[in-house]
């Protein structure tokens, strides 16, 4: 088996897993809207410099519970081996997530902590969870960071505020 089929495989499992966390009584919601195989296909094209997922997260905290978020991710040449680039396709008012939309959390940096067989679940897993819990530590948005930490009720207003601008449908 050529090592792009075994890469083509092991895609087509991690996306098979993605898929199953629309359940309900998934750990973490996550709706898959696009992904690098086509309905009909076992294998993406071929050839590709990177491949790209589009789906939505499904927050659970009092702000974000409302609204379902499109997230990409894009997987380089170099994945698994270096981890994938999130980026928020829906707007969000949050201190881990740039206006331009790119998410920053340890696990996603090209560190110790990205491990070539971290799976995309537990990345959409941490995505949920940092977008519940912030994680100031790796604000990537100094000002919001700080906001959050010192005047929650003006960061609260404002993150619902574009909640409401931008929200998607959680189904």
């Amino acid at each position: 088996m050529a090592v792009t089929d075994k890469l083509n495989k092991a895609l087509w499992t991690e996306i098979t897993r993605l898929k199953l966390l629309h359940k309900e009584d998934a750990p973490v919601r996550f709706l898959l809207d696009q992904s690098p195989f086509n309905e009909s296909e076992d294998e993406p094209s071929t050839g590709q410099a990177e491949y790209v997922i589009v789906g939505r997260i499904l927050p659970n905290s009092d702000i974000f519970k409302e609204s379902a978020f499109q997230i990409e991710i894009k997987l380089t040449s170099s994945y698994p081996l270096e981890p994938p680039e999130v980026r928020f396709l829906t707007p969000i008012y949050h201190p881990n997530v740039t206006k331009d939309g790119k998410f920053c959390h340890a696990l996603l940096l090209k560190t110790s902590r990205w491990k070539p067989g971290t799976k995309l679940v537990d990345v959409v897993r941490v995505i949920v969870e940092h977008i519940d819990n912030p994680d100031i530590d790796y604000s990537i948005n100094p000002e919001i960071g700080r906001e959050y930490l010192d005047n929650r009720v003006e960061f609260n207003r404002k993150a619902l505020k574009m909640v409401e601008q931008h929200k998607l449908p959680r189904n």
